[in-house]
């Protein structure tokens, strides 16, 4: 079956419920080792689709880039123009926010210029390497050599409904990085983010400590005032990582969080 079969037989899987493939870019950014994907409301989303963020070089400790994502699940005629990257770029968001553009189909050659402007550039995933990035991870999608199984597909969504599951029971880990300490900021798991997102501050209780008021970030991305927990680390010269455990007690509406 050649590529362009199989992108047509890709997108019709999303025929009845277009907004199925945003939860496929959760699924294939997950895949790329991107962290705290978050797929966004679909209203009001302001042409942003995804959220997510990614340590820039792992060995070398470098910064977490924030990202965000618009997910286009066009016909493959249909492609992406110009004024699609413009109104991308134009979406509300921090200028340090890098951007992607992910579609099922490709972008015209004007789209292509505007994505590369220097001041913002927009990093652009089209069909075929979504259908190239399929095919390494065939025995997940295929039935025989490349021809989409529509029970795979499927069983995609229910496998990843299923670890978001287990997420919510289990106690729920994330990194505590070097620029993370140097800022003195604690991280919010994404699954958390819909308890706070109406709250300025919330209650916390660190390593056992009795719990207080925690300010949180206007972008609801992190807590401040942790300072006195990350003493060690930022005594220490040899730092490179920590890692914050954190537990929700929804009895008393209080995170429980662990630094080690």
């Amino acid at each position: 079956m050649s590529d362009k079969e199989l992108r047509e037989q890709f997108i019709k899987y999303f025929d009845e419920d277009k907004y199925k493939f945003e939860n496929f870019c959760k699924i294939f950014l997950k895949w790329l080792d991107f962290d705290d994907i978050q797929v966004t409301q679909r209203r009001g989303d302001g042409g942003i689709d995804l959220k997510c963020n990614k340590k820039e070089i792992e060995q070398l400790n470098l910064n977490t880039i924030d990202y965000v994502v618009q997910a286009k699940c066009y016909g493959i005629n249909n492609k992406v123009g110009p004024s699609d990257i413009r109104d991308f770029r134009g979406s509300k968001t921090d200028m340090s926010v890098r951007k992607i553009f992910i579609t099922t189909s490709d972008y015209t050659k004007g789209a292509i210029e505007e994505a590369y402007d220097t001041n913002q550039p927009i990093t652009l995933i089209n069909g075929s390497q979504l259908i190239d990035f399929c095919k390494s991870h065939g025995d997940m999608m295929f039935d025989v050599k490349y021809y989409f199984s529509i029970n795979k597909l499927n069983d995609l969504f229910v496998n990843d409904e299923k670890l978001e599951e287990k997420r919510d029971i289990k106690t729920i880990e994330r990194r505590v990085t070097k620029n993370d300490v140097r800022a003195r900021i604690l991280r919010i798991p994404s699954e958390y983010k819909e308890l706070i997102k109406d709250k300025s501050s919330f209650n916390l209780s660190i390593n056992g400590e009795i719990y207080k008021k925690y300010n949180i970030s206007s972008d609801k991305s992190y807590f401040g005032g942790v300072t006195k927990y990350y003493k060690d680390f930022i005594s220490n010269v040899d730092f490179e990582e920590a890692q914050s455990i954190w537990n929700y007690d929804d009895k008393n509406d209080v995170f429980n969080v662990i630094i080690k």
